[in-house]
């Protein structure tokens, strides 16, 4: 079967007259042949599959990077934790807050001393009441376009032994398109004697 049929549309036709084709022997139009396809081939993978794959594989180890720090972090704040419950009375430190503490204010407070309060998306306080002495008085915020050495700075002032506040839950992704910033929701939380208004 001659290699001319695979070519048998009028515009190919006179492509191919031009080209000398037809002048060419049978084991050089496939060699011809065959170089288009592997041409052509290559250009396809390298056109559309190769940078789909690398965006791919750079989005995965991302994702890895981002869970192995999560896991991480939560991991340090369970620990954290554990260790403020086991080492202090709670209660006696929330004896010796002033008496106009909230976690909504003294979260305002730690922003403006960090410099992201124009960062913060949104502060969501609520109260939850719990079995026991003790009541949970919680904030979720959002902050949007943070660094990350501004959201550390920000962690760093936010945990407080004394103030009896904690992580709970931390969220981190980036900010759309802009490299180096981030969208981060944070769940802070502290606790309260039952009946303390």
């Amino acid at each position: 079967m001659k290699l001319s049929f695979f070519f048998s549309s009028a515009p190919l036709q006179s492509l191919l007259e031009k080209s000398g084709w037809h002048r060419m022997s049978r084991q050089e139009q496939r060699m011809v042949a065959g170089l288009i396809v592997v041409v052509t081939a290559i250009l396809i993978f390298h056109f559309l599959f190769s940078p789909l794959l690398e965006s791919r594989q750079r989005l995965q180890k991302s994702l890895v990077k981002k869970n192995i720090e999560l896991q991480q972090m939560h991991s340090l704040q369970q620990e954290y934790r554990g260790l403020q419950f086991q080492s202090g009375n709670i209660q006696e430190r929330i004896r010796k807050r002033p008496k106009s503490f909230t976690l909504f204010s003294y979260i305002e407070k730690q922003a403006t001393g960090a410099k992201v309060k124009s960062n913060i998306k949104y502060l969501k306080p609520s109260e939850i009441d719990r079995e026991g002495d003790l009541d949970e008085s919680r904030v979720d915020m959002k902050l949007q376009r943070i660094t990350t050495a501004s959201l550390v700075n920000f962690l760093k002032g936010l945990e407080s032994e004394d103030n009896v506040v904690f992580i709970n839950r931390i969220s981190i992704q980036e900010h759309g398109k802009d490299e180096g910033y981030l969208n981060v929701v944070i769940q802070v939380i502290t606790f309260k004697l039952t009946g303390e208004t």
